[in-house]
């Protein structure tokens, strides 16, 4: 391991290597990919809001258990969607704050379906644009002193929500352990995610076709007593189609029967409370916001600009689209470094 990455993984209070809040090189963040898979657990903090991450700045260390919001995603690019996934509440049943303690915004390596494709942003391009939707994050928290202040961005060499907790879990306990040597607080993982990989987290195709793997493996996932204790907090696809329930719908009835039968089996079966998974409203003018959508719109705009541009402004996903797609800094970025044309 290099000695940069060493003194990563080895932040603690009595030196630090360099402050984690100021934005990493490109050869940096390229350095910590090549060494993700050498060091154990494959989890790699690329940069923080500040050195403490994930202990507030505004309170002191306590073992008071820390709840920490996970969105993991491709982030090809961060869009407004992930913004306000990202910017979500503990939900009510939460048994205090709604209020994240800190804030997590995840990249992985080693996706159990998405490839890097020709025209999409490399690996250290959406690191560094995840960079800068923390930044967007931060500039939108009016305080400056919620969880949009204590918030970081990782890489992470595991393909499966299941796995990732795991990995996060001994990950972050290293990690409390290096910031001081009496600090052993629970850490509560919450997973923010959209409602197709809610479908994908229950597919049986990733566990070998086995509802009894499956089932095993989720109970590692979710369970208090002798799992990791992580929750999911699902975005519903239209907030206005499903008020009153406990597991999101999609499109078609067939669909909603399926997964929501497929759930209740194995929340009743394990014993587990149906507040594991949760519901969340992200408003409607982002709820249906991709990253496909993004850069199709950039795609077009780049050819619109090569056709004629006098033609009085572009069609649907043109410029006056995507650029309201994503966060300001993100915009930014995307214009600068000239990506998805």
């Amino acid at each position: 391991m290099s000695a940069g990455l060493h003194s990563f993984r080895l932040l603690s209070l009595k030196g630090l290597a360099f402050r984690m809040s100021s934005t990493p090189s490109s050869s940096f963040i390229s350095s910590s990919l090549q060494h993700l898979g050498s060091v154990d657990p494959p989890v790699e903090i690329i940069w923080t809001s500040h050195p403490l991450w994930p202990v507030p700045s505004s309170r002191a260390l306590s073992q008071r258990k820390l709840n920490i919001s996970v969105l993991d995603s491709s982030f090809n690019p961060p869009t407004v969607a992930h913004c306000a996934l990202a910017n979500t509440r503990r939900p009510r049943h939460a048994d205090s704050s709604d209020e994240y303690d800190g804030k997590l915004l995840l990249l992985s390596v080693r996706n159990a379906d998405k490839q890097l494709k020709p025209g999409d942003a490399t690996y250290t391009q959406r690191i560094e644009m995840m960079i800068q939707l923390a930044e967007d994050l931060r500039d939108a928290d009016s305080h400056g002193n919620g969880s949009n202040d204590n918030i970081a961005v990782a890489i992470i060499d595991e393909p499966t929500f299941v796995g990732k907790s795991r990995l996060l879990q001994i990950f972050l306990k290293e990690r409390l352990r290096s910031i001081s040597s009496s600090l052993t607080p629970e850490v509560d993982l919450t997973f923010i995610l959209g409602f197709d990989t809610l479908e994908r987290l229950f597919a049986l195709k990733y566990y070998d076709a086995s509802e009894d793997k499956m089932f095993k493996a989720l109970r590692g996932f979710f369970s208090q007593s002798d799992g990791d204790g992580s929750c999911v907090a699902c975005a519903r696809r239209n907030t206005s189609s499903y008020p009153h329930t406990s597991i999101p719908s999609p499109n078609s009835a067939s669909e909603t029967n399926s997964l929501s039968q497929t759930i209740s089996n194995f929340l009743a079966s394990s014993a587990l409370p149906s507040s594991c998974i949760s519901i969340i409203d992200i408003g409607e003018d982002v709820w249906s916001v991709s990253s496909s959508d993004v850069r199709e719109g950039v795609g077009k705009e780049s050819g619109a600009t090569e056709k004629s541009s006098g033609e009085g402004g572009f069609s649907k996903g043109g410029r006056r689209q995507w650029r309201e797609m994503v966060p300001e800094h993100v915009r930014r970025y995307i214009i600068e470094h000239d990506l998805y044309k």
